[in-house]
């Protein structure tokens, strides 16, 4: 129901876009299809109910809204923060320019440790480390942009930095 919803009104979800972007052409095709893409990771079972019951359009207006008008949202970050992209890419390059692949060896296998550790922690924790580190915040940028308390984030982020060290420590002791 979702799909055949989505294909015949793949014009209608364009426009809303268009109208919404005021017109921008990169913006309003990248947000169209960022909420296409919402729609079919969402719960299949809820979306073909919002199909069934007409009230589709008025959810792809509100979604469209919400998306575009957001600093946290999907579309945000994806297409409003070149800056963060750039970064982003240039540590890709430095990484595969690097002519040692003992060096990318070891810089691979280094992340997956740190991911085995997070997966072993409590969810706040991890995700509170991954997002400082991983997004390049301060405390008080990421105390800001999810209104956690700073001093809730800093032992969060403490206590995982802690467990990696200490759990690294054991490893290359072994």
């Amino acid at each position: 129901m979702l799909t055949a919803w989505i294909q015949t009104n793949y014009v209608t979800i364009r426009d809303i876009a268009k109208v919404i972007t005021k017109g921008r052409e990169p913006d309003c095709d990248d947000l169209a299809h960022e909420v296409i893409l919402a729609m079919l990771e969402a719960d299949r079972e809820k979306m073909n109910g919002i199909a069934e019951s007409g009230g589709l359009r008025y959810w792809t207006v509100r979604l469209c809204l919400n998306n575009y008008r957001s600093s946290t949202s999907r579309y945000h970050y994806k297409y409003r923060k070149p800056s963060e992209r750039h970064r982003k890419a240039a540590e890709h390059i430095k990484f595969v320019a690097h002519d040692s692949q003992e060096y990318k060896y070891e810089h691979e296998v280094l992340l997956d440790f740190v991911d085995d550790c997070l997966r072993q922690l409590p969810w706040f924790e991890a995700n509170a480390f991954a997002i400082y580190f991983m997004e390049g915040h301060s405390l008080s940028t990421l105390s800001v942009a999810t209104g956690i308390n700073r001093n809730t984030l800093y032992k969060a982020i403490r206590q995982t930095s802690d467990y990696i060290r200490h759990e690294h420590k054991k490893q290359r002791t072994r």
